[in-house]
């Protein structure tokens, strides 16, 4: 188990690992305040809140989004995703609404519909219920469908442009620049007895014989 990350180095116990690029693929957390609530929570921080989103002992406070642990009619634990959180939030202001009414509360159900998810150029994968598209067409539908919902006119044109923009010019959604071409864990028997940089082309020595360590959780 890893007990310890330093720049080009992990560490697994007593064991040290050179590691000049280190993947982190164990997820993330909950926020820190689900677990100031005093109530109970999932591996991952959730509050595991009631069908009416609510805490126990405290039907006056609603957890929603990816701070709530709620399952489907089916069992099946509700992703932490923009719809969710969204229909959730639209419910919460509508039970608050039929308190005001003095009228009964209503178990929260979350209608799916659907998934998308890029994959690389001009290519994505979808999932309406059943329905299932990949390729070139689902990519389209990602696009219309996240322009479709941004706010404004404006939001909507702004995106398209900076969208086709960077389409058409192959240019990156985001660069890093750090000011050095050295990575934390090269040593000077990395870079070559020129003093060439590892990680520029035609140095004396391969970059990638110190090893890339990807850390996973583990799996119960």
């Amino acid at each position: 188990m890893v007990n310890r990350i330093e720049p080009g180095t992990v560490w697994v116990g007593d064991e040290k690992i050179p590691a000049s690029v280190i993947l982190w693929a164990a997820g993330v957390a909950a926020s820190p305040l689900g677990r100031k609530l005093g109530v109970p929570i999932d591996r991952a921080g959730r509050v595991l809140v009631h069908p009416d989103l609510t805490i126990p002992g405290h039907p006056e406070v609603f957890v929603i989004g990816d701070l709530a642990a709620l399952n489907d009619e089916n069992g099946k634990l509700l992703p932490g995703v923009a719809p969710v959180a969204i229909q959730q939030g639209d419910w919460v202001a509508d039970t608050i609404a039929r308190d005001l009414e003095n009228q009964p509360r209503r178990n929260f159900r979350y209608h799916d519909k659907g998934s998308l998810a890029t994959i690389g150029r001009a290519a994505a994968v979808a999932q309406f219920g059943k329905f299932e598209l990949s390729g070139y067409f689902a990519w389209l539908a990602w696009l219309f469908i996240h322009i479709l919902f941004l706010i404004g006119f404006r939001n909507r044109l702004m995106v398209m442009i900076q969208w086709a923009w960077s389409y058409l010019t192959y240019e990156r959604g985001a660069r890093l620049i750090t000011g050095s071409d050295e990575l934390p864990g090269w040593t000077k028997e990395d870079s070559g007895a020129t003093g060439a940089s590892p990680v520029h082309p035609g140095a004396d020595t391969n970059p990638l014989e110190t090893a890339a360590v990807t850390i996973t959780p583990p799996r119960h």
